[in-house]
Parts: structure tokens; sequence; C-alpha cells
């Protein structure tokens, strides 16, 4: 097996810039750029595998909704089309993306039918695989708790690398939060959070002592993603590896973390050692928000090699 099974959200995403504040109560913002592709963690990361040249199965749930057929038509020549859940129960979701050269993205999300979608969807035998990447936990509250915990000990007991990224809680991290994913990590061989996810799950201002603190409860590796810094790695035996992001003109952030986790699986499955796997996934991930919002992600030519 060397493939991947990506269970995680799809839906539309709509892009504006620059918002860095939102207007007074009843009135207009005008924005220099917006876009709508398909997007969500599932399918960001799934699309972005694609492009590594690894085989990809996306586990997803979409409306029966015009935005859900758009989605269904743009994932079909990627070869993600075909296994996603298509439901009556709601809209497909969506997200607003709100981005700023001087704040962090911020972010609007419609649950849609996500709200709906569960873990007992998932065909048994896409648990079957080399590596598993459960993402997008806390907009898919049907993969909470016992249910996340089931997926990644079936898929660890037939063989697969294990990784998980919740994405930020909505909830601001609270110490139930914060008891439910430390029970989780046990099941997990790379947790993939950002620097404020870390920070905030491990109650830590320094994303070293985070990634550390998080590793002892886990066992496994952690990698925090730094955005423009790049990232770190905390794993068994003290190990500890950094890796710098290239100098790149940045055009689109959205996403950057889902394309950082698809270099980073394709790199460890195809037998890089950590420090290489980790320059690997920063440089890829990179890339990808060099290019613009329209040619996100690229399809492999019959000449890459996987």
């Amino acid at each position: 097996m060397s493939g991947v099974t990506v269970i995680g959200c799809v839906q539309a995403d709509v892009l504006m810039s620059p918002v860095t504040d939102l207007p007074p109560a009843g009135g207009t913002l005008l924005t220099d750029e917006a876009s709508i592709r398909v997007g969500g963690a599932g399918a960001n990361t799934a699309l972005a595998l694609v492009e590594t040249g690894m085989d990809v199965r996306l586990m997803g749930c979409v409306g029966d909704d015009q935005v859900g057929q758009w989605m269904r038509e743009s994932l079909a020549p990627w070869g993600l089309a075909d296994e996603l859940i298509v439901t009556a129960s709601g809209p497909s979701g969506l997200t607003v993306a709100l981005e700023s050269a001087r704040r962090d993205r911020t972010f609007l999300t419609y649950l849609g039918v996500n709200a709906d979608w569960t873990a007992a969807m998932i065909p048994a035998d896409a648990l079957h695989t080399a590596n598993l990447l459960l993402c997008d936990y806390f907009v898919a509250p049907g993969f909470h708790g016992a249910a996340a915990e089931d997926l990644l000990a079936t898929a660890r007991a037939h063989g697969a690398r294990t990784f998980f990224d919740t994405a930020w809680d909505p909830a601001g991290f609270p110490e139930s939060t914060r008891i439910e994913v430390a029970h989780l990590l046990g099941g997990v061989d790379v947790f993939l959070p950002n620097e404020a996810e870390a920070c905030a799950l491990a109650e830590e201002s320094e994303a070293g002592t985070a990634a550390e603190k998080l590793q002892a409860t886990s066992g496994g590796w952690i990698v925090v993603k730094l955005g423009a810094r790049g990232c770190l790695a905390a794993g068994p035996s003290g190990a500890r590896f950094e890796a710098a992001a290239p100098a790149v003109s940045v055009v689109d952030t959205t996403g950057a973390g889902d394309a950082f986790n698809a270099g980073l699986i394709h790199a460890l499955s195809h037998g890089a050692q950590w420090p290489d796997a980790l320059a690997a996934a920063t440089g890829f991930a990179s890339a990808v928000v060099a290019r613009p919002s329209h040619e996100r992600f690229r399809m492999p030519s019959l000449d890459d090699s996987a």
C-alpha cells in the first residue's frame, strides 16, 4: 500500500482581500481581490497530494445542490469526486476567508451538510491505506471523540501512518477540548497544528515548548506550522528539527497548511528522513502560496514520478 486516504471537509471557499477590518454596521467595504474555489482542508490537501503524484482517496460530504455539483465537477478531473457523499440533508458547506497583509487570515464558516456527516459514512476499505489524514476535526462534529479514535485505531491496525490536523477550535480550546484532543493524540503518528493551535492546546506561549509538551502526550511526532517562518518538529527520544521557509512572493495564503501537510505526507511516504521531509513540505507549501488563487494546484504530467 502506498496511497493516502484523506478524511476532511469539502466546501466552497470564497476568498476576499484585503480585509483588515470589517466595515461598520450598514457600511460597505470594497475589496481588490476575490475568488471562489473548491476548498476545505480535505479537498485542499487531496488536490495537493494529487499534484505530488500520490494515489489519493478523498472522503468528504457535499450537498445535493448547485454548489455541490460544481465542486464534484471541479474535483472529477483530479479523480477526487467519486467517493464523496452527496446528501439532500442540507446545503453544501461554505467558508469566507478574509485576508490582509496587515493581519492573519480570519474565516467565516457555514457547516452545511458537514454538520450531519458522520464517521459511519466512511467505507471500511478506505482505512486500508498506507497513510490516513484526518483533518478539519472542529468543523466535522460527527467525527469528534470516539469516532475519530476508532478511525485512527482501525487505520493503524491495517498498517497506516496516521496524520491528524484539528484546525482552529471555534470554541477557543476550552479545557474539555484540550483533554479530548490529548486523548486522541495517543493514536496519532504525526500531529499537524499551526502555531496558534499548538500553543492553545498546550497552554504555552512558545511554539517549541508547546510542541515538546504535546509530544510527551502523544509519543509520536508533533509538527508545528509557523507560516512564513517555516516549521518545527518534536519527536520521540528528544528529536527536534526546524525548517525555514524559502522566500517567495506570497499571493494567497489560504490552504498553505494543507499544502504543507500534503508535502510532508508525500515526503515521508517516499522514505525521506525527517529533516528532508520538513524541508520538502515547507518548500512545497511556499510554492503553492505563490500561485494565483485560480491556479492553486497543478495536475501532474505523465512524466512526473510519484
